[in-house]
């Protein structure tokens, strides 16, 4: 099914069954909505349940449209002066992709999405061979990636942080990560009010390697991209 009958927001296009079966495209983006999105449950005066994606390139966003098979469009909130420990800072602009569907709602707190969810986040128990994708997919959430040149070193190191509010969600990704033979030596602190696990040098492109393999098999956001390749050539 395709269209939900019912009316209203939910006449529009998506693919309800997108999150019954694990694909590269399911467990990508379900990572992305695990960091960036959210679900609400609004049957008492709507009729229906939504989730959103929330990222700030709008380019990957619509990749992501493409792949529910939805035309909803993008909600946008323009670029604004936040007030952060006494400082000033300008966001970004930021896109919204929310879409009304029960079923697909459902799916997505059969598979551990759940209303206001940053401080109970859990780890999917998502197949082994789709983790890099899942992993990928909350990366471009919330990871980022810098390469920066330490004072007294002659090379310039690499460093890799994947942010959530809730610890234990991180403590489950860290012993996923552990697999990999050079990711065993990550640590997570708290900073900024948010908990952090961070990998670095050759543990964070061991982290690289593994989520940019089968590259083209699920979307991957450019900018960050292009800093793994960055780091590989240094």
């Amino acid at each position: 099914m395709f269209r939900d009958p019912r009316g209203g927001h939910n006449r529009k296009l998506v693919n309800e069954n997108f999150f019954k079966t694990w694909s590269p495209n399911m467990a990508y983006v379900l990572g992305l909505i695990l960091a960036d999105g959210a679900v609400e449950d609004v049957r008492k005066s709507s009729r229906t349940c939504y989730f959103q994606i929330t990222n700030t390139d709008n380019v990957l966003l619509n990749k992501v449209r493409k792949i529910l098979s939805s035309n909803h469009k993008f909600q946008v909130r323009q670029p604004q002066l936040i007030d952060f420990k006494g400082k000033k800072y300008m966001c970004s602009k930021v896109f919204y992709l929310r879409i009304g569907n029960k079923a697909m709602f459902q799916d997505l707190v059969n598979l551990g999405v759940t209303p206001r969810k940053s401080l109970r986040l859990n780890l999917p128990n998502v197949p082994e061979e789709l983790l890099r994708f899942l992993v990928r997919g909350y990366f471009d959430g919330d990871g980022c990636v810098n390469i920066y040149q330490p004072k007294n070193r002659k090379r310039p190191w690499t460093n890799v942080i994947f942010t959530s509010g809730c610890r234990q969600f991180l403590e489950k990704l860290k012993q996923k990560l552990e697999i990999l033979p050079k990711a065993h030596a990550s640590k997570i602190y708290f900073n900024h009010r948010a908990y952090r696990l961070g990998y670095r040098n050759r543990q964070a492109l061991a982290v690289l390697n593994f989520i940019y393999e089968e590259l083209n098999l699920a979307p991957y956001m450019i900018r960050k991209h292009k800093i793994y390749q960055q780091a590989l050539s240094t």
